[in-house]
């Protein structure tokens, strides 16, 4: 191999190398600083894993072939964001949700709108609370990296009725939640929050009980987590 080939190779290598590593800081730095800051509203103590997001968009592999909708609620770094657009083509709809100011300009800033137009994906960032959300439409799948666990039950009962109100009856919804063993998280909680969580997981329960139809374990997360998968009606 020439001489001008090698070093054209490597300089190469060396500038996609650069740009990976400041990708990669500058998503850590984002979701930490967001993280330390507002816990409460991010509910993690790490991005979410390659094999986490996998799991999410799963039902995605089994998606039709004509033009499908597709809803994120909470992408948070994009993570997900990622995997769920690898099986979107052309005519597919893609709506995201995102309320955190800094996550939402960091999405605008990885979403390569170009690439996705000339794809023909027709896809709308809000930075907006998905309970604003009106308009008479379903979607084919739901995906929410919101923390639940970390929000009141009354938002997260009002969270979930508007999400199964839209979507379609032979829809899928997929959230996830940690796996934390019952008296390690404890350690983390003051009485006040445990109250909380406790009111939360009532209507948690309910909502798997009535709508839940598999589950994933995903160890390799930090922490583990349980992807969840829910329908509408179980028996569509």
């Amino acid at each position: 191999m020439p001489p001008s080939v090698k070093s054209l190779l490597r300089a190469t290598y060396f500038r996609y190398a650069v740009g990976f590593l400041r990708s990669l800081v500058e998503k850590y730095w984002v979701f930490y600083s967001e993280s330390l800051s507002k816990f409460g509203t991010v509910g993690a103590i790490a991005p979410s894993s390659v094999l986490l997001a996998k799991a999410m968009v799963k039902p995605l592999y089994h998606r039709s072939d004509h033009p499908i909708s597709v809803l994120e609620v909470g992408p948070g770094t994009g993570v997900f964001t990622a995997e769920i657009l690898k099986h979107l083509g052309f005519g597919d709809c893609f709506d995201i949700y995102e309320l955190n100011s800094k996550f939402y300009d960091y999405l605008i800033h990885i979403l390569d709108q170009q690439d996705l137009t000339e794809k023909g994906i027709y896809y709308h960032l809000h930075k907006s609370d998905i309970r604003s959300l009106k308009e008479p439409r379903e979607y084919d799948f739901i995906i929410s990296g919101l923390p639940f666990n970390s929000f009141d039950a009354q938002t997260v009962d009002e969270i979930l009725r508007v999400l199964m109100s839209h979507l379609a009856p032979m829809g899928v919804f997929a959230y996830f939640e940690y796996s934390l063993p019952p008296k390690i998280r404890s350690y983390f909680l003051t009485s006040l929050e445990r109250v909380r969580i406790q009111r939360t997981s009532v209507i948690m329960n309910q909502f798997i009980r009535k709508h839940q139809f598999h589950c994933d374990q995903v160890w390799w997360n930090l922490p583990p987590a349980k992807v969840r998968y829910c329908r509408r009606n179980l028996w569509a």
